[in-house]
């Protein structure tokens, strides 16, 4: 093939196996579960859903949920979300990284996701349009993941900013991103740990549902893996209850540090380890208090590291420029901004994706609100950045302020030493200026 026919043929390439690779193994998966359950639980024709249901998780996982019946399911299972774009950016980055490539496999993407929403069995929350958009946004995430890092265009990019930013302001920018994203890593892994807590404390909750919707111990198993979809959608909910917002199993069930109340919630296994409030106030101050400490730590380890800001208050004996000092201490409170909208923005688009509905009715919003969940992990985080900028601010003045009242006093002692040593010349001078004494 010619060479400018082979980037389309990439493209092709990339959306092919991407389709093919993700909707086999959830094929293979779910063959493997109604199998199970077929044989444990019974049921006639369960094993012809496989192929339907296949095509509505594909689509699931891109964000269009579905009814079947009075089942609805628009909660997006954010782990195989995770998974498709890592596979989509893994074939990118192995077969093609650039935009004639991008087009035909967005375009061959798109075209199969309108193919599996027509030949569903189950009907659509979005309308076309929408799906179209959502499928053709995951899997333009996916492809830049693969083609930016490393990239020509990307280095080009950058040089041509650093090359027009100076070097500190660079520093400050790229340092308020990377605090943002770590700090939001940070919050997920603490998210992770507490889920694992409820799981260890709540199993036997969990067991209790089995037993009372009857299961045997295989369809006990792969309902259990069909789970995990979920898991980072509910580290997320997990973070929204560490730091106080909460979160709700639509008008059934609302769960908090303070309280925790339930009510004719259905048989799901997985609701069982859902936590119960704390009746310690310390225990929950201390919870609260994590993203409060989290920014002071990193905000006070930026300032004064040498990698970071390296903030100082100049050697002893050397004079202050208060403007440079001023500058210095400006570029820290610009980066700390940065990282909290940017934590604003991502946190709140996290905790959207992580929730949905169960149902049309009572079940219609199950998760977190999403401004509550973002204000409870940013606003303590921005106020410990700002009180580690505080911090450096007034442990900077406190030594130039020591410096200049020590050097004052020496200044003092120096000019007092200065007299005295005049007055015992004076004495000195005029004991030998004098007339001498007469004898007798």
């Amino acid at each position: 093939m010619s060479k400018k026919g082979r980037p389309w043929l990439k493209g092709a390439e990339i959306a092919g196996l991407s389709l093919a690779i993700y909707t086999l193994l959830l094929w293979l998966f779910l063959l493997i579960v109604f199998f199970v359950v077929s044989m444990e639980e019974g049921g006639s024709g369960i094993m012809d859903a496989t192929i339907p249901m296949t095509l509505s998780v594909v689509l699931l996982s891109q964000g269009v949920g579905f009814h079947a019946g009075s089942i609805t399911l628009t909660i997006t299972p954010l782990l195989l979300t995770i998974l498709f774009v890592w596979l989509v950016a893994w074939l990118t980055k192995r077969f093609a990284q650039n935009f004639k490539s991008y087009v035909m496999a967005v375009l061959l993407w798109v075209a199969a996701m309108f193919l599996y929403s027509v030949n569903v069995t189950v009907v659509l929350a979005d309308a076309l349009p929408i799906v179209i958009g959502k499928t053709a946004i995951v899997f333009t995430i996916g492809y830049l993941l693969g083609a930016l890092p490393g990239s020509k265009a990307l280095k080009n990019a950058m040089g041509k900013v650093q090359s027009t930013i100076s070097e500190r302001v660079y520093k400050t920018l790229s340092l308020g991103i990377k605090n943002a994203l770590w700090l939001l890593v940070a919050y997920l892994g603490v998210g992770l740990v507490t889920v694992l807590v409820w799981i260890i404390q709540n199993h036997a909750a969990m067991f209790k549902v089995f037993h009372l919707a009857g299961m045997q111990v295989g369809s006990r198993i792969v309902t259990t893996i069909c789970t995990l979809a979920w898991l980072p959608n509910l580290c997320l909910w997990a973070v929204s209850w560490l730091f106080g917002a909460g979160f709700s199993i639509g008008d059934l069930a609302s769960f908090t540090l303070w309280s925790d109340h339930a009510s004719g919630l259905p048989a799901v296994p997985v609701f069982g380890l859902f936590p119960q409030s704390l009746s310690s106030d310390g225990a929950r101050d201390i919870l609260l208090s994590i993203p409060l400490l989290c920014g002071l730590c990193v905000g006070l380890v930026e300032l004064f590291h040498p990698q970071g800001f390296a903030l100082n208050a100049g050697k002893p004996g050397q004079r202050v420029k208060v403007g440079k000092l001023i500058v210095n201490l400006l570029y820290p409170l610009v980066t700390f901004v940065i990282s909290s909208v940017l934590m604003s923005l991502v946190a709140n688009l996290a905790f959207v994706f992580s929730s949905g509905a169960l149902g049309r009715y009572r079940l219609r919003h199950v998760g977190v609100d999403a401004a509550a969940a973002t204000q409870a992990a940013v606003k303590p985080t921005t106020i410990g950045l700002g009180a580690a900028w505080t911090v450096a601010v007034v442990l900077i003045a406190a030594i130039i302020g020591v410096r200049m009242l020590s050097k004052h006093q020496r200044n003092i002692a120096a000019a007092s030493s200065s007299e005295s040593k005049s007055e015992v010349a004076k004495t000195k001078t005029g004991t030998q200026g004098g007339a001498a004494p007469e004898e007798p």
